[in-house]
């Protein structure tokens, strides 16, 4: 027979186990930084160029042709990368009056859809964010997860026999 220490100190463990690891598991992966900024050229030689920041989809520093527009951008910047359940949203700053305004905020969908692209200019800042949705498997994974817990602790603390 187990002592009530003992299975106190086990029930305590598993309730910090329960309250730290979806905390744990929901930090970034692969937010590692390389110590750099990626810079990407896409200009032919001789060409007028503007320099746009791009964060999210493939982030880094883009030296574009003047005459690119933002879809383009989005485009070479892998910014459509989702489906499935991936919502992906444009939004693009501008420096106005020595602040950076929102000047466009829109779901790719609408973004696609659009007649005419945004014009870029040197120093703009596009942020390409995406969130995905649930799915039958994640589901599945946190009711995998709760039955066990609560089949643990109704095991450690003999509840219903």
């Amino acid at each position: 027979m187990t002592s009530m220490r003992a299975r106190c100190a086990t029930g305590l463990a598993l309730c910090l186990m329960l309250a730290v690891g979806p905390a744990w598991a929901q930090q970034e992966t692969g937010g590692m930084q390389s110590g750099g900024t990626a810079y990407y050229t896409f200009a032919r030689p001789g060409q007028n160029t503007i320099e746009v920041l791009v964060l999210g989809g493939q982030s880094g520093i883009y030296e574009v042709g003047e005459n690119i527009n933002m879809g383009q951008l989005v485009a070479l910047a892998g910014g459509g990368r989702g489906g499935g359940r991936t919502n992906v949203t444009v939004r693009h700053f501008r420096l106005k009056d020595g602040k950076r305004r929102k000047i466009l905020d829109q779901d790719l969908d609408e973004f696609t859809e659009r007649a005419q692209y945004p014009s870029l200019q040197d120093g703009d800042v596009i942020r390409l964010e995406t969130s995905q949705g649930w799915g039958w498997r994640e589901v599945l994974q946190i009711t995998t997860a709760v039955t066990s817990l609560t089949f643990t602790v109704l095991r450690i603390f003999d509840i219903g026999r």
